[in-house]
């Protein structure tokens, strides 16, 4: 087959499938042209939230402490969600459940020498509430927040049942008392006053004195609970680990057991014991991390609660149960495996008539988990708590085989994913996932809390590995931007507590090399990823880890040569509207290369060669100096229509229009956190996400085409009061005009004009009433009205004391009033409010057969006033607001070859207009496209002539047609030459021709300029001899012609 001839079955192959996919475009507009849509955006219609449900549900417990009640061996748990429960243990049956108000996570359970329990959990906005579970009245009570600035993470109670809670604030760290006598809370203040802890991470009591675990810096204080004088007992703790007290980190889990005081240091995952007889620290250590590489190399695992039985107390080491002697200090392995931290331990005994000594816990998913250490077996009881909550979710991402993936907070459990064509939903094992990426074939990557952990699942199987991890080496804790592009895995993170600096790591998972670079940008962490032409485009948050203050004030883009492994530049942002942006993210190419990314409510799009802004748009001015770690995200859909959750809004823009023109469907309530795009079983490619509201997975329907709903617009309508405000002259008898008294006046009723008070204007109509068995009433003359019509009649009304009433009245042509008198609705009684203005408003529908409206104000029995003044009568009536006309204005000339904008006005009853992007649609008629050019209201002059233009608007259903915009278009010698030029470029005309038109074009004006007018006539005439006895098209001849024609004339 010949080369033109396959082109040209190649072309007609592209028109083809052109013309179907702009038919099927416009059947599939047409078949859901009648579904409400509440927004639109070229053509594309997007329909109100779906809200899909819970994706992931359990029981997960994250603490618990086990007690007595009446006899029974008991255990108290939290499932996340604020359920809390008591559970018999014996039986496994549930005692008491009971939700606490709003909590959603209990760091902290502990029982008072009288049996009550004490809850101390994390209620909104993570603020930290205290609760009271009383084992004999089967009741819990909320006894408050002490400080919404704190958050509660460990607790305990003295011998008084006095309770105290440790806390976390960023460097301020504290300890709160709840005295139970005064029934109130205490603030202790900071435990480390010259430091800057964040966490009293582990608190417990010993014969008079608190210990206090803090973070991120383990350190341990011994308070005095009368003095409350500290006392910094770490002491030699750090050098018996040969560590820091930086790389011990938090004081974490604190325990008595016997005479000693077991502190596990999280940094170092070993337990330490402090002599509280002694007052020092054994030079004695349980776990560590040894760094052999093996499964079990974890060190010692935490606990809540140390039970003591004959002497000897059990600890998590290695993924084992380890038995302590709490007189000696001497272990012994005990074989069993357990792979997790004590969420409170007791010893109960499970036999009815012979012992059966067992030691309890209960596991993360809820269940009771009871372990016989003679037998060496671990016996699971059944799930017994009330706790099958909705888990939060923190994470959303579109997997290889199109299904969305999520993990749960805080630390997982679960994984769960969500089948967008057949609404399926799968859960699995899965930790805390920060960022996620899909990866070739079945892999999809997650990047895990805590410890920068890297996974990749088998999305066919959902097994998971661990690939790497990035804190051991790099000091690294939370990858929140993870992407996969040019066949690597790219990864940005944010580092532990109290570091600054994050990384990039570049993975690749054919080989398995990986190379991981620090402080890019020197003290900030990485949050936004490209890749375009060998080099990562970067953007970064000035944040590093909790508990430190960044060195940064702004945060940058960089420029990562990938070959080189070097930095080519790094740059702030060049936008008018910023300050101090903390953070820039969203990074993401567009089909021509353009580099999108987001900063505070700024979309803005970056050419990466040049490194110049050449779109922005502040979607969102108040939006100012937002962001920590979490990254907007930035998606293009196969509509070529951008998706972002920039601000925490859900915002839809066309990225080719000039003003980057969008639709916020999203822009209050809960913010959106993670945004995705998947296809729905019927091809539609919708907005999938999750908010505030983090237990829900939720979908935007997008359709093409759709309509808007049909939101009426109303004006409020004066109906003319005549002398509403008393300022007209008084008449003959004291008569006023438009007004008259109902009753007569005695020397205890009157009513007169006045100018001793006034709302508005000079003066005001006084009511007196010294009787009680009088009455005085002013009404207004009749004021027409249309039977049907509500009418809110209103006055302002100085009360000087006692009471005065309001009414409204309608009647028919006879006079007769029609409809009856009820109050509250008609009429109106003021008995309060003295001695200031206020509005005083009936609102009643006029009955059938009324024709006017009277107004009335008064006193009537049992009322009195030494003044009631009223002023500025009013009677009104809403009415709707639709379009008047459409306004088409603009020059009615054009050179050609320039380009006009036409205005448009979309202009309604009351005179407002209409913004264009809240209509339904324009169409845009041009009378003669061969004179002028139209697109979207811009007319570009095309050639000599004259065109109507005209606009149909459509709004709330309706069309509406313009005037019509004449415009005529001139050509000059100049002008036309410039068109010969483009026919020449284009190759339309030969080059000979166009230099032989444009030589006549030249003399013609030159000539006409010097004033031979005729000799310039001669050259135009020449100019249409050339142009006919060439070989040029008919109809560029006749287009040319009519062109030199025009400048003649």
């Amino acid at each position: 087959m010949g080369k033109k001839r396959y082109c040209k079955l190649l072309s007609s192959f592209l028109i083809v499938m052109l013309i179907a996919s702009f038919f099927q475009f416009n059947v599939s507009a047409e078949k859901n042209k009648d579904e409400t849509v509440v927004a639109k955006l070229k053509g594309r219609g997007f329909k109100e939230v779906q809200n899909l449900g819970t994706p992931a549900s359990g029981a997960v417990v994250t603490d618990a402490v086990f007690g007595k009640e009446n006899g029974r061996d008991v255990v108290y748990t939290t499932a996340n969600g604020g359920l809390f429960n008591a559970i018999d243990v014996k039986t496994n049956t549930v005692l008491f459940n009971a939700q606490l108000g709003k909590v959603s996570q209990v760091w902290t359970h502990i029982i008072a020498p009288d049996g009550t329990v004490y809850i101390a959990g994390l209620a909104e906005s993570n603020a930290g509430e205290l609760w009271r579970y009383s084992p004999e009245t089967k009741s819990v009570t909320n006894l408050g927040i002490p400080d919404r600035s704190h958050q509660f993470w460990s607790s305990t109670t003295d011998d008084q049942g006095n309770v105290y809670i440790g806390t976390y604030k960023e460097k301020e760290g504290k300890i709160f008392k709840y005295d139970v006598i005064q029934q109130k809370f205490v603030d202790l203040g900071k435990v480390d006053i010259k430091g800057d802890a964040s966490y009293v991470r582990s608190l417990t009591y010993h014969d008079g004195y608190l210990y206090a675990g803090l973070g991120v810096t383990g350190s341990v204080y011994r308070i005095n609970t009368e003095t409350l004088e500290k006392e910094n007992i770490t002491k030699n703790a750090a050098d018996i680990m040969g560590k820091t007290l930086e790389e011990m980190q938090f004081a974490y889990d604190m325990e008595v057991a016997g005479d000693y005081l077991f502190v596990r240091f999280s940094g170092v995952s070993a337990i330490l014991i402090y002599d509280l007889t002694a007052q020092e620290w054994k030079n004695r250590v349980i776990g560590g991390i040894k760094g052999d590489g093996s499964e079990d190399d974890f060190g010692a695992f935490g606990y809540s609660q140390l039970a003591v039985n004959d002497g000897k107390t059990y600890v998590i080491n290695e993924r084992h149960i380890l038995e302590v002697d709490v007189t000696t200090l001497e272990t012994r392995e005990t074989g069993i495996r357990y792979p997790a931290g004590w969420r409170g331990s007791a010893f109960v005994d499970f036999s009815e008539d012979s012992t059966d000594l067992r030691l309890v816990t209960v596991k993360r998913s809820g269940e009771i988990m009871t372990v016989d250490l003679d037998a060496k077996k671990i016996i699971d009881l059944p799930l017994a708590m009330n706790g099958n909550l909705p888990l939060a979710l923190h994470s959303l991402g579109l997997g290889p085989d199109g299904n969305l993936y999520m993990t749960t907070y805080p630390g997982g459990p679960k994984g769960a994913r969500y089948n967008t064509k057949s609404g399926e939903i799968t859960t699995y094992s899965q930790g805390q996932a920060e960022g996620m990426a899909a990866g070739n074939g079945s892999d999809m990557y997650f990047g895990i809390y805590s410890g920068a952990s890297i996974q990749k699942m088998n999305t066919d199987t959902l097994k998971t590995e661990t690939l790497f991890n990035l804190y051991d080496v790099y000091e690294q804790d939370r990858p929140y931007i993870m992407k996969f592009e040019n066949e690597k895995l790219l990864i940005g993170t944010i580092p532990y507590y109290q570091k600054l600096g994050g990384t990039l790591t570049i993975y690749d998972p054919i080989t398995g090399e990986r190379e991981t670079h620090r402080n890019i940008v020197q003290d900030q962490s990485i949050v936004g990823l490209a890749y375009k032409d060998g080099k990562i485009y970067g953007s970064t948050t000035i944040r590093g880890g909790l508990d430190i203050e960044p060195t940064a004030k702004k945060a940058k883009m960089f420029v990562w040569d990938v070959k080189g492994q070097k930095k080519i530049t790094e740059l702030e942002l060049d936008l008018p509207e910023l300050d101090a942006p903390p953070m820039i993210s969203g990074l993401t190419f567009d089909e021509d290369g353009l580099l999108w990314g987001a900063v505070d409510g700024i979309l803005f799009a970056m050419n990466p060669d040049t490194y110049e802004i050449v779109k922005s748009k502040n979607l969102y001015p108040n939006i100012k100096n937002r962001g920590m770690w979490r990254p907007v995200h930035i998606l293009f859909g196969e509509d070529g229509l951008l998706y972002t959750d920039i601000g925490g809004k859900l915002a839809v823009v066309d990225p080719k229009s000039e003003d980057l023109k969008h639709v916020s469907l999203i822009e209050s309530g809960p913010e959106v956190s993670f945004i995705e795009l998947a296809y729905d079983n019927e091809g539609n490619q919708n907005i999938y996400f999750i908010d505030g509201d983090q237990h829900y997975l939720k979908m935007i329907p997008v359709i093409d085409g759709g309509k808007l709903p049909v939101v009426p617009i109303f004006e409020t309508v004066p109906v003319p009061v005549e002398n509403a405000g008393f300022e007209e002259t008084v008449g003959e008898n004291n008569s006023i005009p438009g007004w008259s008294s109902l009753f007569g006046l005695t020397n205890n009723v009157s009513y007169k004009i006045t100018n001793e008070k006034a709302k508005t204007g000079n003066n005001s109509m006084k009511i007196t009433d010294r009787a009680q068995n009088e009455t005085v009433f002013v009404v207004s003359d009749p004021i027409p009205v249309t039977a049907g019509v509500e009418y809110t009649g209103t006055v302002e009304l100085f009360l000087e004391d006692g009471s005065a009433s309001f009414f409204i009245r309608y009647f028919d042509a006879s006079g007769k009033q029609v409809g009856k008198d009820v109050d509250g609705v008609n009429i109106i009684h003021v008995r309060g409010g003295h001695k200031k203005w206020q509005t005083v408003r009936a609102t009643v529908k006029a009955p059938e057969n009324a024709v006017s409206a009277r107004l009335f104000g008064g006193t009537s029995n049992f009322f009195t006033t030494s003044g009631a003044y009223y002023d500025d009568f009013k009677l009104t009536y809403e009415r709707e607001v639709v379009l008047d006309k459409v306004v088409l204005s603009g020059e009615n000339t054009l050179l050609q070859g320039e380009e006009m904008e036409t205005k448009l006005s979309v202009l309604l009853t009351n005179g407002d207009s209409v913004d264009l992007d809240k209509v339904d649609d324009v169409e845009w008629i041009n009378s003669s496209p061969q004179v002028a050019a139209l697109e979207n209201g811009k007319i570009t002059g095309k050639n000599a002539g004259t065109t109507e233009i005209q606009a149909i608007v459509t709004y709330q259903g309706k069309e509406y047609t313009s005037n019509k915009l004449t415009v005529a278009v001139t050509v000059t010698t100049a002008t036309l030459a410039n068109q010969i030029a483009e026919l020449q470029t284009s190759k339309q005309i030969e080059h000979s021709l166009a230099k032989q038109l444009t030589n006549r074009l030249d003399q013609a004006q030159h000539h006409y300029d010097k004033g031979d007018v005729q000799q310039a006539k001669k050259h135009l005439e020449d100019f249409t001899k050339h142009l006919n006895n060439s070989d040029a098209g008919n109809e560029i001849k006749a287009m040319l012609t009519n062109n030199v024609n025009a400048i003649w004339e």
